[in-house]
């Protein structure tokens, strides 16, 4: 029984050790992003180098990840809240447009949908797991990497999410 028990605590100290290693998966901080163009769930084609002069939330993820979908009420509210002073935009991994569109509406959705068909976008980025939340500053040079979601994440996102907002439109 002592044995079970110190495997279990083992195990669960690797958990977490290896969710801390996870955080820190994705380009680092300072680095320029990787540009790229994705069509949106409605046909448009964003280019991210076009954004430039406002902080970009880039969510990566999918319908079927469980923690994609508790964070994307947190992703739908940063949208709204920031939309003067942010682009916050989700990538849809290697998904089927109609099972997006599908998804996006069951759930009233009203965010951005990119879809990264093939998947390079988020190798650009590093992703290796999602939920992946990539905050790119206003001058297009990464700011903070965010891998899972579990308590405390939106805190987290939201408040490097306003670091990252040019000094004169900061808003609290």
């Amino acid at each position: 029984m002592r044995i079970a028990k110190a495997v279990g605590f083992l195990l669960a100290i690797g958990c977490v050790v290896g969710a801390l290693a996870l955080q820190e998966r994705g380009l680092p901080k300072g680095t320029q992003a990787p540009d790229f163009e994705l069509q949106t769930l409605d046909g448009k084609t964003v280019t991210l180098s076009k954004l430039r002069g406002k902080p970009v939330l880039l969510d990566f993820w999918a319908t079927w990840c469980g923690p994609c979908r508790r964070a994307l009420p947190h992703t739908q509210e940063l949208a709204k809240r920031y939309k003067d002073q942010a682009y916050v935009l989700t990538v849809n991994l290697r998904e089927d447009p109609e099972t997006v569109r599908a998804f996006m509406e069951n759930n009233n959705y009203t965010f951005p949908v990119l879809l990264d068909r093939d998947g390079s976008v988020a190798h650009k980025y590093g992703v290796r797991g999602i939920p992946h939340f990539v905050i790119i500053d206003a001058q297009g040079k990464i700011f903070h990497n965010q891998v899972g979601y579990g308590p405390g994440v939106e805190k987290e996102l939201e408040r490097k999410l306003k670091e990252a907002f040019p000094k004169n439109t900061a808003r609290r």
